[in-house]
């Protein structure tokens, strides 16, 4: 986790910056009504928010790969924990697996609103091999290296789009004239 969690840390406290940069920049700018200047800045500092959000879930991501190395078969003892959080009911799949002679049940801390996992269904699970009680399911790790890293891509891509604000109104100024 080391080397890659220092890059992650490094790369979003630059971002963070330059987003703010980005937001000065564009307040500072003449030739423009308050209005956009505002919209625009705006553009290059709310999107940090879903950045901040995402950041989270890769570092938590790294961490279980880092420590969780040891490779062995679970199987899904049950769809999940039911957990309520607000209007939907979240599902924290439990597994079953063996390591250094002992039987473990351990249950995710990867929640989804649907029973992504069937009852008896083999996966790949990897846990630390000095605490087994430490552990991540590659199934469904994938859903949240995609939701981090789209979290994390909406904070990347849209800063930019309001950088580049002023030029995109222009290319598309046909659609509003």
């Amino acid at each position: 986790m080391g080397n890659a969690w220092k890059r992650w840390r490094i790369f979003a406290v630059v971002w963070s910056i330059c987003c703010l940069v980005f937001a000065g920049i564009i307040l500072c700018l003449p030739g423009r009504n308050m209005e956009e200047r505002i919209c625009d800045a705006a553009f290059c500092i709310f999107p940090l928010i879903f950045f901040a959000i995402g950041m989270p879930i890769r570092r938590r991501i790294l961490r279980e790969r880092a420590c969780a190395t040891a490779r062995t078969t679970a199987v899904v003892t049950s769809p999940g924990r039911r957990k309520r959080t607000g209007k939907n009911d979240t599902f924290f799949p439990e597994f079953e697996f063996q390591a250094g002679g002992r039987t473990y049940r351990v249950t995710s801390v990867n929640g989804s609103s649907l029973h992504r996992l069937t009852v008896g269904r083999k996966v790949d699970l990897y846990y630390a091999p000095d605490n087994p009680t430490v552990f991540y399911v590659l199934d469904t790790q994938r859903l949240d290296r995609r939701v981090s890293a789209l979290l994390c891509g909406i904070g990347i891509v849209f800063p930019l789009a309001g950088l580049f604000a002023p030029k995109l109104r222009e290319v598309f100024s046909f659609l509003y004239n």
